[in-house]
């Protein structure tokens, strides 16, 4: 006899590498519920109840198995001093970094989630989320990485320039500044996900954009991300989170036997790598979500399109400890018709993964 899962279970199972009744579906979106609810962003993104509306109006309307909660990478910058611009319609932009120099990181401490910055707008959506939906639907805790948090004290640019200049060795190079900021950041990481696990959250995001393979080389992301994350993870999972998502743009190919290192349960891939290789790669030490196209398969696509987009994936990804999901943040415009189209794709693809054989 078939079982019909919820949502949650669904996603838990699939990350557990466990049998689903159906292939578990979950584009990451944020700004997608605003254009959806017809608000401004700014209203989004500084308001937890109204983050909370927007995003359980938009599962009502595409069935999605995961709610992604967050808006940008700057709601917990802003709590370490970081200076931002709220459009109002636009997502947040950086104007000021929290230090004019590097060795400034060294007064800088570590902010309280329930206070500081637009944590508390996250945790807020996220309570209502649950409160909404209970243990029916997985919810997804905002993300952003040790690597890329610590730039935003100095600003990437130089940031990035000051990580170059120890690993070319030069005598101005100063690391010990370089790996307090990641430590600090590190820190925060880990207290604002003790806060989302406190408010409901099942999948706890830590999103390192800036550690891509576009902008660093693997090298550079084992000195410096891995060692990282790796504490993140371990601090999150101690504090019991169900499950622990590693996202990082780009093409991660060179490192993706280093992201199954990170003690991330499971690694959502950028459209650039090939899902069949992924699998091959890190085999089952973690499990796999995405990898749609965002722009040619979900924002631009036809709905036809964008569902053989997802079938593919979903072939790609071979059974259990997949996801179905989007390479990266699903773009706002992108119609409603191409995002149902992938939920369909996931729906219809139930025998395959041994629906009747559910322990």
């Amino acid at each position: 006899m078939s079982v019909t899962l919820s949502s949650r279970d669904r996603v838990l199972r699939a990350i557990r590498f466990e049998p689903t009744d159906c292939v578990a579906v979950a584009p990451y979106m944020y700004d997608v519920a605003a254009q959806h609810a017809q608000i401004p962003l700014r209203e989004f993104y500084s308001r937890g109840d109204v983050m909370a509306q927007a995003l359980l109006a938009l599962r009502e309307s595409l069935q999605q198995d995961v709610i992604a909660i967050g808006s940008d990478n700057y709601y917990i910058a802003e709590g370490f001093g970081c200076g931002t611009v709220h459009h109002q319609d636009d997502l947040p932009t950086l104007e000021q970094p929290a230090c004019s120099k590097l060795d400034e990181v060294l007064e800088l401490v570590v902010p309280n989630p329930h206070r500081d910055g637009r944590m508390p707008v996250m945790l807020e959506a996220i309570e209502l989320v649950k409160q909404a939906v209970g243990s029916d639907i997985a919810i997804r805790s905002p993300g952003t990485g040790p690597f890329a948090l610590a730039s935003y004290f100095i600003g990437s640019e130089q940031w990035l320039y000051e990580v170059a200049m120890i690993e070319a060795e030069m005598p101005e190079a100063n690391e010990l500044a370089v790996r307090h900021a990641l430590q600090l950041a590190t820190e925060a990481l880990i207290q604002f996900g003790k806060a989302c696990i406190a408010a409901g959250a099942d999948i706890l995001h830590c999103g390192d954009s800036l550690a891509s393979c576009n902008v660093i080389s693997p090298a550079t992301y084992e000195r410096f991300v891995l060692p990282y994350q790796q504490q993140v993870f371990a601090a999150w999972k101690e504090a019991c989170a169900p499950a622990c998502l590693l996202h990082i743009c780009g093409n991660s190919t060179a490192v993706l036997s280093k992201y199954a290192e990170t003690g991330a349960d499971v690694i959502e891939v950028d459209n650039d790598v090939q899902l069949a290789e992924a699998r091959i790669t890190v085999g089952t030490r973690t499990a796999l979500m995405g990898n749609m196209h965002t722009v040619k398969e979900l924002w631009r696509a036809a709905p036809e399109d964008s569902y053989q987009a997802a079938q593919r994936c979903i072939a790609e990804g071979a059974g259990r400890g997949f996801i179905l999901g989007s390479g990266c943040i699903v773009p706002r415009h992108t119609p409603l018709e191409n995002l149902r189209a992938m939920v369909r794709a996931a729906r219809e693809h139930s025998g395959s993964l041994g629906s009747s054989n559910i322990q």
